[in-house]
């Protein structure tokens, strides 16, 4: 089963590059989408100097950064909701073979996408607005996105379960799975900010504590203060993955017994 779900996973991956490639060029991957997201990075960071002072602008500027591999991440809800109207889910469902790989792989490259946005909002925009970062502790601390972008990727596959379910709600879907995340996950204030009794139900959200942990590199704590927080980044982000298998298979399972997998509903 093993080598089964590993195949697939790298035809995902040939897959996911080949649509990339009819997405964008690299020019308009770097000139376009990117430089629109650092545009929006940019926007958050000088709103926070404005309003505050260079500290709160360094908070704001290093949250919004390591949120965008958040926000491409999700973009796997449109791509796997895609698919039931593309006529794929039917397919898929009746293949020999296990199609939660299949699904879980359909956005890697929105994932690549937002690990690499978010390296090049972290090298470029910190000198570009003045605000400087601690070499060389901003390296391991740029190596957590990965982290992130992987958690957050896994709460995207969750979302996307729903999304297939309700075809016509996708949008809607991205947004309202997005949304509470800027707002409340550390990006632009301090979980300190909301009330005490909602602070731990952030912490079961993508991004909360491998952001944190982000900023503990930076303020020069220490790793036995880091560790704990990677920790929990890593197991929300099996925990959402857990959840997205058994949200896919209900959907597939359900749509089997009862006949709803067929094009475009």
């Amino acid at each position: 089963m093993t080598a089964g779900w590993l195949r697939l996973g790298y035809q995902s991956v040939l897959f996911s590059i080949a649509e990339m490639r009819t997405v964008h060029t690299w020019r308009t991957w770097l000139f376009g989408w990117v430089a629109r997201l650092l545009t929006q990075v940019t926007f958050f960071a000088l709103i926070g100097k404005f309003l505050a002072d260079d500290a709160t602008m360094q908070f704001v500027l290093v949250g919004n950064i390591v949120a965008l591999c958040c926000l491409e991440s999700m973009i796997v809800v449109l791509t796997i909701a895609g698919e039931r109207r593309l006529g794929t889910l039917p397919l898929l469902a009746m293949a020999p073979t296990s199609h939660v790989p299949v699904y879980l792989g359909r956005g890697l490259h929105w994932l690549a996408s937002g690990i690499a946005s978010s390296v090049i909002g972290w090298l470029v925009l910190p000198p570009l607005l003045g605000v400087p970062l601690p070499w060389p502790e901003a390296l391991p601390a740029m190596a957590i996105i990965l982290l992130v972008a992987l958690s957050c990727y896994c709460y995207g596959c969750f979302l996307a379960g729903l999304a297939v379910r309700y075809r016509s709600l996708q949008v809607i879907v991205l947004n309202l799975g997005y949304l509470p995340i800027m707002a409340f996950c550390g990006v632009n204030v301090p979980l300190s900010f909301w009330p005490t009794w909602l602070q731990p139900v952030l912490h079961l959200f993508p991004l909360t504590n491998g952001l944190q942990a982000i900023r503990t590199v930076l303020a020069g704590g220490t790793w036995s203060e880091v560790w704990p927080k990677l920790a929990l980044e890593a197991l929300v982000g099996i925990g959402w993955f857990a959840l997205a298998t058994v949200s896919i298979n209900r959907v597939v399972t359900k749509g089997r017994a009862d006949g709803t997998l067929e094009f475009g509903n």
